[in-house]
């Protein structure tokens, strides 16, 4: 029981200790030394491209191109239209 009460006494008590911006800084230098700051862009591009992207396309509406023709114009024989993701 004695280790179990010097846990709650270290850990546990009441009163909230403030973080200060020397904590903050340590947390993101330990972070930094651990991965490294290439591998924070990396798993942000990695983020990017496996979720961020894939929802972007999902919400982008069909583009539809109707160019008017220089020489007869009202005249629109030709149209394209540009779909993102699967179907």
């Amino acid at each position: 029981m004695k280790m179990e009460d010097d846990y709650d006494q270290r850990y546990n008590n009441d009163e909230a200790e403030d973080i200060t911006q020397d904590d903050v800084w340590a947390v993101i230098s330990s972070y930094f030394e651990e991965l490294g700051l290439v591998r924070q862009q990396i798993d942000s591009f990695d983020q990017f491209i496996d979720n961020t992207m894939q929802q972007v396309v999902d919400q982008s509406p069909d583009i539809e191109i109707r160019p008017e023709s220089q020489h007869n114009p009202g005249l629109q024989p030709d149209f394209a239209e540009v779909c993102f993701g699967s179907y």
